[in-house]
């Protein structure tokens, strides 16, 4: 008698699932049987369906008829049977019938069956994986509908959908009631204020790099036991096992489970639980790839781990699923097709996620550690735990945003006005008389993140601001130039890339800049000052200004001709303190940049806006500035023996009314340039000398 291999799979998984869902949120939304609803669908895709193969209890056709279980996973089955042919095609048509006309097609079983003797190698990972190749063929689609023409292409009555489905009505709520029944339910006083109408996040998640992790497995029992642990992490069970251990730590965390299945999570939290959400998220991807890496270590296998894509959406808990459900699997889409995080220097990043929230791409993952669980100390800033995060120092990571996130709500309750901040810049950022002119676009940016509360004696206020700047400007950052050459710490760009990438983490801002809109609670500790000096100094300051004099107040020869009227690059090296207290040898300290320039005030420079006589405003400019080059110069030798900061420029009049005329330099856009500049200088230079920062 002949051996059979039998392959079963569920497909159209998800627009099953996306069904059953519209249909009872949409028309039961206030109703306790929409969670039993959404627990039973998922158990049809798993448990339900090896029974009524026969693969589990006695009643499916092929009970007591397995001489052996290759595979078992979410939706899928593989095994072999000695039924004669025509039994095998009986029983298979049979479940298809049952399956088609209970789910009027929501689901589609796909099947093909083949001799053992046809595998050029009979084993049982030979058997899966010419089972998974048929099953892909169009041949296995078009014999499935051949085979079962009649039934496909006549009408049925319709049942009522609870025994369309075939599912049971049994309460299951008690032994999952740390889940919320209706996405209603998660309501919190403290997050909202009216319980009808209410934010909430929404949060799919899919597990990368499952081919290619099946494609590296070269026995059957690996094969066997990857599938097994896969389908005892992503699954209602262990989601409802992580869900009861963070309401042991805050009682006030809901979720409401829309689905999980083979490799898809999909549920909703509070908006204020969305950090707690991502969380789960990567517990459940940590639990996986442990177990990977204890099958390396048992089988001495290879095996790489896995990573996970997240999209996020923010919804009411009365839209329309239809909704909420296309925009959440968009993000989730853009998630996977963000760039992946490459191994260098040998340090491989481990539980790797890239979310996806206004598609803007956010990462997190973890890095090998020492038996403690904590990253091995190390004072040298050439380790291969540096090269990598230097390598991949422009992805946004998540952590961070979260931390900005909390900064952001601490300085709102300062004073900071974010959300007039924000849409102010958002503005600006799309106008189109601005999009279309470089120089007006980039002079509308950093015109906005001129600080504005350096001089509060508020530190908190004073140095939240400028944190928040230094974020907004480390978006429009590139490491490589146009040219291919690399920047060290990087420079500002505003190329179209920069430009969406601002807009999208502008518009994220703005987002969580509603106090209707928080993902923190209030009781939430206040982030700690992770306050760097100098790493805000180049950012906000050294970086702004280098980029107006490169490219706004230079950028052809001409132009850089003018620019030194106004600026000039120039550098000095200062004694050392300690070398002069020593009373020894004068020990010299590196160079120092500085930018020598006129006296112009800001009140100066915006009355030169409005003015269109060329000669009147370099009489103005000249009335501030009258002293003569010779004069210039004398003081400059005289600092540079003293080894101090050189004087300011003298105002070459003749030359700036020759070019301002003939080639029309003097335009409102460079006038907005230099005010910037002159304003973020002045400002750098009260920052360098502020007695909290002095040091």
């Amino acid at each position: 008698m002949s051996s059979y291999v039998i392959a079963v799979s569920m497909d159209k998984v998800q627009s099953f699932l996306y069904y059953v869902l519209q249909a009872q949120i949409q028309e039961k939304q206030s109703n306790n049987g929409t969670l039993n609803t959404i627990i039973e669908s998922s158990r049809l895709i798993s448990d339900q369906f090896y029974q009524d193969i026969g693969m589990e209890g006695e009643r499916g056709p092929f009970a007591k008829h397995i001489d052996e279980e290759l595979l078992k996973c979410s939706g899928m089955c593989v095994f072999v049977t000695s039924l004669p042919e025509d039994q095998i095609v009986k029983n298979l048509n049979g479940i298809f019938e049952t399956y088609y006309k209970k789910l009027s097609g929501q689901l589609f079983m796909k099947y093909v069956y083949f001799k053992q003797t046809d595998l050029k190698n009979n084993t049982p990972l030979q058997a899966i994986k010419e089972s998974k190749k048929r099953l892909r063929e169009k041949a296995c689609f078009n014999s499935i509908i051949a085979q079962n023409r009649e039934l496909l292409f006549m009408f049925h009555s319709s049942p009522e959908r609870e025994q369309k489905r075939g599912l049971t009505t049994s309460s299951v709520t008690n032994v999952f009631s740390a889940f919320t029944n209706t996405i209603n339910d998660l309501y919190s006083k403290q997050d909202e204020n009216n319980d009808n109408h209410f934010r909430v996040a929404v949060i799919k998640a899919d597990l990368d790099g499952m081919g290619e992790l099946f494609k590296q497995l070269d026995s059957h029992e690996t094969y066997k036991q990857v599938s097994e642990l896969l389908s005892k992490y992503i699954c209602l069970e262990y989601l409802h096992d992580r869900v009861k251990q963070f309401k042991r730590n805050d009682p006030e965390f809901r979720l409401y489970p829309l689905y999980i299945a083979g490799d898809d999570i999909f549920f909703a939290v509070p908006t204020s639980k969305l950090v707690d959400g991502v969380n789960l998220c990567k517990d459940i991807l940590k639990q996986i790839n442990g177990e990977i890496e204890q099958i390396n270590r048992k089988r001495e296998t290879g095996l790489q781990p896995l990573s996970m894509s997240i999209g996020i959406d923010f919804t009411f808990n009365r839209e329309p699923i239809r909704y909420y459900y296309e925009r959440v699997q968009k993000q989730l889409d853009f998630a996977k097709k963000a760039p992946s995080m490459v191994a260098v220097a040998g340090v491989v990043p481990l539980s790797c996620m890239r979310i996806s929230i206004n598609e803007y791409v956010l990462y997190r993952y973890d890095l090998a550690s020492d038996s403690s669980g904590r990253l091995k100390p190390t004072k040298s800033k050439d380790t291969p735990e540096q090269k990598f995060k230097e390598f991949h120092a422009e992805k946004n990571n998540w952590k961070h945003f979260v931390t900005q996130v909390k900064r952001l709500q601490d300085a709102m309750e300062e004073g900071f006005a974010a959300h007039h901040f924000f849409y102010g810049l958002l503005n600006k950022i799309t106008d189109p008389d601005v999009c279309n002119n470089l120089v007006k676009y980039s002079n509308a940016v950093l015109y906005h993140v001129i600080p504005q509360y350096l001089n509060s004696n508020n530190r908190k206020l004073r140095e939240s601001e400028l944190l928040i700047l230094e974020s907004m400007l480390k978006q429009v950052v590139v490491k490589t130039t146009k040219s291919g050459k690399t920047s060290k710490g990087g420079k500002l760009s505003f190329d179209m890339d920069q430009r969406r990438q601002l807009e999208k983490y502008v518009r994220l801002l703005l987002l969580f800049s509603d106090p209707r809109f928080k993902i923190v609670q209030k009781k939430t500790r206040s982030v700690e000052n992770d306050f760097d000096i100098k790493r805000v100094r180049s950012t906000v300051f050294n970086k702004t200004l280098r980029y107006l004099f490169d490219q706004n107040l230079g950028g052809w020869k001409d132009r850089e001709v003018f620019r030194e009227i106004f600026v000039e690059y120039a550098r000095y090296t200062p004694l050392s303190d300690a070398g002069s207290k020593r009373g020894g040898g004068i020990r010299k300290e590196t160079e120092v940049e500085v930018y020598r320039t006129l006296r112009l005030s800001n009140s100066l420079l915006h009355r030169f806006k409005g003015m269109n006589d060329i000669q009147r405003v370099a009489e103005m400019i000249e009335a501030t500035n009258p002293q003569q080059k010779e004069d210039i110069i004398t003081i400059e030798h005289l600092r540079r023996e003293e080894h101090k900061a050189p004087p300011g420029l003298y105002f070459d009049k003749e030359t700036f009314l020759r070019m301002a005329r003939s080639q029309q330099m003097w335009k409102s856009e460079y006038i907005d340039s230099l005010l910037i500049f002159y304003q973020l200088r002045e400002q750098l230079i009260q920052l360098r000398v502020h007695p909290a920062y002095s040091k």
